[in-house]
């Protein structure tokens, strides 16, 4: 994958990556220790769930990436320059300068995790006075961030996936050593499961996880060779995905059942004591430092196309890498020193991200099944109208700030489930279900300027449509 094309479609030179390649970045891209933060909060906030399901069902639920991996497969073009054909070139720029926002709240919160594992070590083994070790974290946390781009994109995605192959390892041998089945019961400690709180689990996992990648989900994709199968661009990086953060995810929810990891006033904390060997600590500590740098570097370089869509023109993205470093270090600082508590930012973080990307991704979704699948096949494209679209989108946002619950705000419909909070379920639900009828009930004709046969386009027509989609014109 190079640097040369932001929003503009790859070349046939570029498409040189595999379906399997994919899945390992996504594996790479979710096994990091983000997603400590999320277990704790699952099993703090929803300890009548019955934690194997929400982890098994929330990772099931990545195969919406999957889905939305396709298009730029098709189409060579990365996911927000796709969704400019579906919401027009205006309202695409405030949906991709939300993505880029969410993207930057992303690595503010793995550089304080970075700074939290660094400050847990420092005190694990006294090599620092307890007062100063955060601050010395700190540092290294932030030197981290700057230096790591420098290594380059291609070393930091090797570095990475093999950096995510043995967290992978240390989190099953961790998982085996501290009976993970029993933490993660299908019955609860109290020998009943309530529903809600199922679904409220599965909801904060998918905040936290595959609806958090879902507007990125064709970045990858669109390297791909074009003799891949449709199946195989949607199954792989589903399986990638769903490894990756399964696997990472049981493993925060069991440290936390165990008391492996620490939470409070001054965030989050894993001990040694309860992790066993130190070898299984010190491993699992620097992979997950590693790691973690490594998603910071790449969650800037992919925010960078999102950035590009709304300033309408190709970035050069490793230079952008320094520029929201430098924005995720203020804003992780905040986080830090300055903010009530580290975990009501958080929530407060994982509630806005969701608002857009839940019912954009139901909205996606039926686009691909229903319009881009057809297209890729030689059929006939039956695209909606961009307006119904960004009105299904308005509503499917409307429900979900409406079932939304956290420091900021209680919406009247998770009032309603006493406080549970599902708003990703109905956001994307409610978009899939509007868009639905909306083509049943008021779409039954398309014009014939709507219509085009891809098996009957040269690759250069096909190019050029492409790339006129990617600006919202056409």
């Amino acid at each position: 994958m190079g640097d040369r094309h932001s929003i503009s479609a790859t070349t046939e030179a570029e498409r040189t990556s595999s379906a399997p390649r994919v899945a390992l970045i996504w594996l790479a891209a979710t096994m990091t220790a983000s997603s400590l933060p999320v277990g704790v909060l699952i099993a703090q906030l929803f300890p009548l769930a019955p934690f194997l399901w929400v982890v098994l069902l929330a990772s099931a639920l990545f195969a919406a990436v999957g889905i939305i991996s396709i298009p730029g497969f098709v189409y060579g073009i990365p996911t927000m320059a796709v969704s400019a054909r579906v919401f027009g070139r205006s309202v695409n720029k405030l949906i991709s300068l939300s993505n880029w926002m969410s993207q930057l709240g992303w690595q503010a919160v793995v550089l304080v995790l970075v700074v939290y594992i660094l400050r847990s070590v420092f005190d694990s083994y006294s090599l620092l006075p307890a007062n100063t070790s955060i601050y010395c974290a700190l540092v290294l946390a932030v030197f981290g961030n700057f230096v790591v781009p420098i290594i380059g994109y291609r070393a930091i995605v090797t570095a990475q996936t093999v950096g995510a192959l043995f967290l992978a390892l240390f989190a099953m041998a961790i998982l085996v050593y501290l009976h993970g089945g029993q933490a993660l019961s299908m019955t609860p400690a109290l020998d009943r499961f309530d529903g809600f709180q199922t679904l409220g689990g599965i909801s904060l996992a998918l905040m936290g996880g595959a609806f958090s990648w879902t507007m990125f989900a064709s970045d990858y994709s669109r390297y791909v060779r074009r003799d891949t199968s449709l199946m195989q661009m949607a199954l792989w990086p589903s399986f990638g995905g769903f490894a990756g953060g399964g696997l990472i995810l049981a493993l925060a929810i069991t440290l936390y059942v165990h008391g492996g990891v620490q939470v409070g006033p001054a965030g989050i904390s894993i001990t040694a004591t309860e992790l066993g060997t130190s070898v299984l600590y010190l491993g699992f500590c620097t992979f997950a430092i590693l790691g973690l740098l490594a998603s910071n570097f790449l969650n800037s370089y992919s925010s960078a196309f999102s950035l590009a869509v709304v300033v309408g023109k190709d970035l050069d993205r490793k230079k952008f890498t320094v520029l929201d470093a430098l924005l995720a270090t203020f804003v992780g600082t905040y986080m830090l020193f300055v903010a009530p508590s580290f975990w009501e930012s958080f929530q407060t973080f994982l509630d806005l991200l969701i608002i857009v990307a839940a019912p954009w991704t139901g909205v996606m979704i039926i686009y691909v099944l229903w319009d881009v699948l057809p297209e890729a096949r030689g059929g006939l494209n039956r695209q909606l109208p961009r307006r119904a679209n960004v009105w299904v989108l308005a509503l499917g946002t409307a429900v979900t700030i409406s079932f939304s619950n956290n420091p900021i705000w209680e919406g009247y419909g998770a009032h309603l489930l006493h406080g549970t909070d599902i708003s990703p379920l109905v956001g994307v639900a409610t978009t899939i279900v509007a868009s639905i009828l909306y083509r049943l009930l008021f779409y039954n004709h398309t014009g014939a300027h709507e219509l085009w046969q891809v098996s009957a386009l040269s690759r250069a027509v096909v190019s050029k449509i492409t790339d006129e989609g990617a600006n919202g014109q056409g």
